[in-house]
């Protein structure tokens, strides 16, 4: 159990981690670098400073099929407006069961609902796991600025 939770940390852990990089740009430098090094340690599953793909794709199943409350395969707004809920009481559960605290990083529930039309490729209205993880490779990409396959503080000059 405390696997697969780890792995809900890792897509979250993705997701802040790329989308939160513009707002270190005017940061306190020992602050931004805390910062940066605490959301890559959340979302490092093997412990080895940075975020592989590996991590991100595993942490992508396992984050969607906890967010997809309804078990059909697919996000609705509802289901991604729910998700911090969801996974709040998921942290709770695993310290209830003796797991101990895990570091979770926020879902951005409110960024994929403002892009939902975007992401949604097909036009459904709801969003697949291989829409998610598609605008999750965009952002795996665009973070991984010196192209070495992972995400670590190296990635954002600290």
């Amino acid at each position: 159990m405390k696997i697969r939770t780890a792995f809900i940390a890792a897509l979250a852990g993705v997701f802040a981690v790329t989308a939160a990089a513009p707002s270190f740009a005017a940061a306190d430098p020992a602050k931004k670098e805390k910062r940066i090094n605490r959301m890559i340690k959340r979302a490092d599953l093997n412990g080895d400073g940075k975020i592989s793909r590996s991590e991100m794709s595993r942490g992508i199943a396992v984050t969607f099929a906890k967010v997809d409350t309804n078990g059909d395969g697919a996000l609705s707004t509802a289901e991604i407006s729910g998700a911090r809920a969801v996974l709040k009481a998921e942290r709770k559960k695993a310290r209830a069961s003796g797991e101990g605290r895990l570091q979770y990083v926020k879902f951005p529930a409110k960024r994929i609902n403002k892009r939902f039309d975007k992401i949604d490729a097909n036009g459904d209205g709801v969003l697949s796991k291989a829409e998610i993880e598609r605008v999750a490779e965009r952002m795996f990409k665009r973070r991984d600025k010196n192209n070495d396959g992972y995400i670590s503080a190296a990635d954002f000059g600290a």
